[in-house]
């Protein structure tokens, strides 16, 4: 890519595919892995080794990769093109991601907005935050260990598992289909974990409001705090019901707390064990 200024945007392009004045980037494709990371540097970096499969723009600060199309059998043949991000500690913009069988892998970085979509991929984010979080994605996998959300954070993730660790955000939402649901240390005013056909396993989480449902898999839960901070609601069709070793039919507390806890399975047992 050329050397050339944009007196405009401000926009440079300091040496090929490095750049600067970059404010948010957007990654558009069909098969593409995106990893992205925070390094030393002042400009966002791309690297490939499939570089000529790419079409790299800038338009009014926004940085937008995206995958050229590519024919039955260059697919074949190689499969996903993957592709590394650097961008540079002081970043702060809106992170967009598109596509149909991909993935990203994100560690670390500050975002107003982080925004990723695909099907037939994986998605592993750590270390990171920003003001919102949504993740959707279809037959694959979803990771996000070590983050913080400022406003909210939704995940999406169907016919995948779904593993969430040392989360914080103010409202999350964590939606599974036909897989396990995994949250671990997380902190959120409100937090919902749904799935069907699968396991929840909330362990060392705090919540006012804590919603767990399931169908066709047991639900086990360890909410920070005392029983008696909590107004219960459980509910198991074909299954048995244990909170704290005591074992019940059915819980629906008349007590009118500040906290709140639901959990609903059909075909499996629920377990809450306060902490």
């Amino acid at each position: 890519m050329p050397q050339t200024l944009a007196k405009n945007n401000q926009i440079v392009y300091t040496k090929d595919m490095e750049f600067s004045g970059i404010k948010d980037i957007a990654i558009y494709g069909t098969d593409c892995i995106a990893d992205i990371s925070v390094g030393k540097g002042e400009c966002v970096e791309f690297v490939s080794a499939k570089e000529k499969y790419f079409d790299i723009t800038t338009d009014d600060g926004t940085l937008t990769v995206r995958q050229k199309s590519r024919n039955f059998f260059y697919r074949i043949i190689l499969h996903r093109i993957e592709f590394k991000l650097t961008i540079p500690e002081s970043f702060k913009g809106k992170l967009r991601f598109r596509n149909k069988n991909g993935g990203v892998y994100l560690d670390g970085g500050k975002f107003t907005e982080v925004e990723l979509s695909t099907d037939n991929g994986k998605f592993e984010i750590k270390g990171a935050a920003c003001d919102n979080l949504h993740l959707k994605l279809s037959n694959g996998s979803v990771t996000a260990k070590n983050l913080t959300v400022g406003n909210g954070a939704a995940i999406k993730c169907r016919n995948g598992t779904v593993k969430v660790e040392s989360v914080s955000s103010p409202a999350l939402t964590i939606f599974s289909k036909n897989a396990a649901l995994t949250a671990i240390d997380v902190k959120a005013d409100k937090l919902e974990c749904q799935t069907s056909n699968g396991t929840i396993d909330a362990s060392g989480v705090t919540a006012d409001e804590l919603r767990l449902e399931t169908s066709n898999g047991k639900i086990v839960a360890s909410p920070l705090g005392d029983r008696n901070d909590y107004k219960l609601t459980i509910d198991a069709d074909h299954g048995s019901i244990t909170v704290d070793g005591v074992a019940y039919k059915k819980l629906a507390d008349a007590t009118h707390l500040s906290k709140r806890l639901s959990a609903r399975t059909a075909n499996g047992d629920i377990d809450i064990r306060f902490m």
